[in-house]
This record gives C-alpha cells, structure tokens and sequence, in this order.
C-alpha cells in the first residue's frame, strides 16, 4: 500500500466533551459517535493551524452556494466525500488518534492521494473565504458558510484579532475626523 498524502484519523472524545459548545458540529451532545468519525488529516496548514476534514458517507459537494467539498466515492457509497463545512482545527495532537491502519476504503485512498494538491488547495481556498466572509461579518449569512464549523474558530484563524485591530482603526479614524 502506498503512503498517504494524508493520514486518515480519528479525533478523540475527550475533543469533543470539551468543546460541547461548539455550533454546527457534526453529530451534536454524542461525543462517542463524534469520536468515532473519520478524518482527513490532510497535513494542511492555514493560519498555522491543523486542518481536519471530515469523510462523509453521504454529501453533496456543491448545493447551489458553491464548492463545499470534494467527491470520495466509493462502490458502497457513491455520493461520499470530504465535507470542508465541517472542518476542525485541532491543534493539540494529543486528541488526535492514528490508527495504524486507517479504515477507510483503498478507492478512497487512491483519489486522496491522487487529487491531494487540488484538494488542499480547495481547502485553503474554502478557509479563506470563510475568512473574508467573516472579516465583513457575514458569515452566518452567506449561504457557503451558515453552516461551517469555522464559526468556532475564529481565535485561531486570527479573524477576532483582525476585527478588534479593524475596530481600533476605526476609531482611531473617526477622532481624527472630529478634529
């Protein structure tokens, strides 16, 4: 078997008990469902962050608000594939398990490994949108990102330092105007 371009992963319960707050998670209040769910670790970084992509068993990549994932077919399941919604960033590695030998299909594998560039660069280009979208506080409305689990990590991506340094701006903007 070939090394993967990514590893595929599990994300350990104990991520998920303490982040019992987090919005549009998958799997919501069952930590043991959560934990159980395959991840693409797909060693991309943005924002110096891990990026954790979830393998979905039925999803659609594009519902008519543009590219929110990437087809992972297989024989068995047809319309599964990596859902960038439902990205995690999970930068303590002690959550993160690696099974020795990752269960997921070798179809699975085969297109990972062989589209790995283009999928990472969907990913960085996913991220960046929900930056932007957020940076202009429309996230939670533009159809791409409602429901984008990016919501909860706006501290790593750097978007709540970015709006207070915009909010300062502004201010400091608006008094040199009064005088």
């Amino acid at each position: 078997m070939s090394q993967m371009a990514c590893k595929v992963v599990f994300i350990k319960e104990d991520f998920f008990k303490k982040n019992e707050h987090f919005v549009e998670i998958l799997d919501p209040y069952d930590t043991k469902k959560q934990a159980k769910r395959n991840y693409a670790f797909l060693n991309v970084k943005c924002q110096n962050n891990n990026i954790f992509v979830p393998l979905r068993s039925k999803f659609n990549p594009n519902q008519g608000c543009g590219v929110i994932g990437y087809p992972v077919p297989t024989n068995n399941k047809p319309n599964a594939g990596l859902d960038f919604r439902k990205i995690l960033i999970v930068n303590e590695l002690s959550y993160i398990e690696f099974p020795s030998n990752p269960k997921i299909p070798n179809m699975q594998q085969k297109i990972i490994n062989e589209k790995y560039k283009t999928i990472e660069n969907m990913v960085i280009q996913y991220i960046k949108g929900y930056m932007k979208s957020a940076l202009k506080k429309r996230e939670k409305r533009d159809k791409k990102y409602r429901f984008s689990t990016l919501h909860n990590f706006h501290n790593e991506l750097g978007i709540v330092r970015a709006l207070e340094e915009k909010e300062i701006t502004e201010k400091q903007i608006a008094t040199i105007k009064e005088d």
